[in-house]
């Protein structure tokens, strides 16, 4: 099975967050979707990792004053794959997290930018916080980045602070 990682909202988030005025030019050689495989050791890595450190988002996404926060659900596609999607939390209540979707999804017709979805914590692969030019979280960008630096946002990676 492959995995396909929606990766254009990082772009976008940073483009809104860093105030910039102009979109970056399309490369028609970057896609905005990356597929991964089921085996894929470091990314599965990176979403065990996110797994891991997901409290420090759910205790901080409303008061650590980020400049942006979001979640990456696993959603099923058309096609029987997952296709991993930013969304914007709204609310998180227990063991469900409820979002609005944030990119435009590529094989998931009943989904568009903007609409709603709830999770539970099991379908999350990665969550971000930035804070000034700080990525918390971004453990599946983490990857992504190293793989291709040309496209990789300019922002420091940092690990949450442990108790």
């Amino acid at each position: 099975m492959i995995h396909k990682l929606l990766v254009g909202f990082v772009s976008s988030t940073l483009i809104a967050f860093c105030g910039c005025s102009e979109s970056p030019t399309p490369n028609s050689s970057v896609s905005p979707v990356v597929n991964v495989e089921d085996d894929d050791s470091e990314m599965n890595a990176a979403i065990a990792k996110a797994q891991e450190t997901l409290s420090f988002f759910e205790n901080n996404w409303k008061t650590m004053g980020s400049d942006a926060y979001n979640l990456k659900f696993a959603m099923p596609t058309s096609d029987g794959e997952l296709e991993h999607i930013w969304f914007t939390p709204i609310k998180i209540e227990g063991d469900e997290i409820t979002g609005e979707c944030a990119n435009d999804p590529e094989n998931i017709p009943n989904l568009k930018l903007g609409d709603v979805r709830t999770v539970t914590r099991s379908d999350i692969t990665d969550w971000m916080m930035i804070v000034g030019q700080k990525c918390y979280g971004g453990y599946t960008i983490r990857v992504l980045s190293e793989r291709e630096p040309d496209v990789a946002p300019p922002l420091e990676f940092v690990d949450p602070p442990t108790n």
